[in-house]
């Protein structure tokens, strides 16, 4: 049975409602926002048929703004209901709030953002179980970067976690983090960011002659989830030592550079330029375009299959540890 995938379009053409229609509920709860859900779009007409899944959204309340902007921009591609969870167990008040979304400027969705108050923050899965779609996969992406967040009986639910470390403080602590609590379906958004880059090195080292890789190199930020995914994977895939060598480039990597018996294989990132150069053994400098996608395009991806990623597990939990031993032995010498 192949994977499970989204559709982009699946399911009849949606209504739309001629324009943006924001409604606040304050101090409310599940039922009382699933009611007036129903009887919203029973006035607008606005449909829920054609929805492929739920996108459960952990956000902080300083970037909230972000965090739904990108999820709307993802839903254009993948039709579904967003529900973004805001925690505020600072809060003196217990309870909840909410605001519906829906209209033209919520993209293929409808978008409910609850504000969880106080003790109600400790609650998040029994807030949102009530809300799912019926009969339809649920993603949650922790848009604060908080892997530890307490999310109960919510993490179980998700066919797909989806987390981005690279908006923590200290990516490789996260990346541990990550990896020590991993179960199948996690994934990360620096994943994605690199998946161009990774499907590159791939198809170069697939072309004749097929000699063995013997060393590798990356230049760039050693700091970025990108850049310590992208050296674990290599290291996990070619079995060798990766150096690791700082940059100021703004690229996470900013070169790659493989060794073997007929010289160096490097692929060289030019952000002023827009491209990559691509210079191989015996052969003419290839100009390659240079992909630095936006966040909504790394999600987008990450909505487009619901199975587990097996690579990306084996990356979090045997590979990172090997460069990061690696990087530990360097530092003692």
């Amino acid at each position: 049975m192949g994977a499970l995938q989204c559709r982009s379009h699946a399911g009849p053409r949606q209504q739309r409602v001629a324009s943006p229609m924001i409604i606040d509920l304050t101090d409310t709860d599940t039922p009382s926002i699933s009611k007036r859900l129903s009887r919203e779009r029973e006035a607008t007409g606005f449909s829920a048929l054609g929805r492929v899944l739920t996108l459960v959204v952990i956000a902080r309340a300083d970037d909230e703004a972000r965090a739904i902007a990108t999820a709307v921009a993802a839903s254009q591609e993948h039709p579904m209901r967003v529900l973004v969870l805001i925690p505020q167990p600072e809060a003196d008040a217990d309870r909840l709030d909410a605001q519906l979304r829906l209209g033209n400027d919520t993209g293929a969705s409808e978008v409910i953002v609850m504000r969880a108050l106080g003790a109600v923050a400790s609650a998040l899965d029994t807030i949102v179980i009530g809300l799912l779609l019926p009969d339809a996969p649920v993603v949650l992406w922790l848009a604060n970067g908080d892997v530890d967040a307490p999310l109960g009986s919510l993490a179980e639910l998700a066919a797909r976690r989806v987390s981005d470390v690279g908006r923590c403080g200290d990516p490789v602590g996260s990346l541990l983090d990550a990896a020590r609590a991993y179960r199948p379906g996690d994934t990360d958004l620096a994943w994605s960011q690199i998946s161009v880059l990774r499907a590159q090195l791939a198809a170069t080292l697939d072309q004749p002659p097929h000699l063995t890789v013997t060393a590798a190199a990356l230049t760039g930020s050693p700091n970025s989830p990108e850049f310590l995914l992208l050296s674990a994977w290599l290291a996990l895939r070619l079995g060798v030592p990766v150096a690791m060598h700082d940059s100021t480039s703004s690229l996470p990597v900013s070169e790659v550079r493989l060794t073997r018996p007929d010289g160096d294989i490097v692929l060289c990132g030019d952000p002023a330029a827009g491209m990559s150069r691509l210079t191989l053994p015996g052969l003419p400098e290839q100009q390659l375009p240079l992909t630095q996608r936006t966040e909504a395009e790394c999600l987008s991806e990450e909505l487009r299959r619901l199975d587990q990623d097996r690579v990306f597990g084996e990356v979090l939990r045997s590979g990172l540890p090997l460069i990061l031993e690696a990087q530990g032995d360097d530092d003692d010498a």
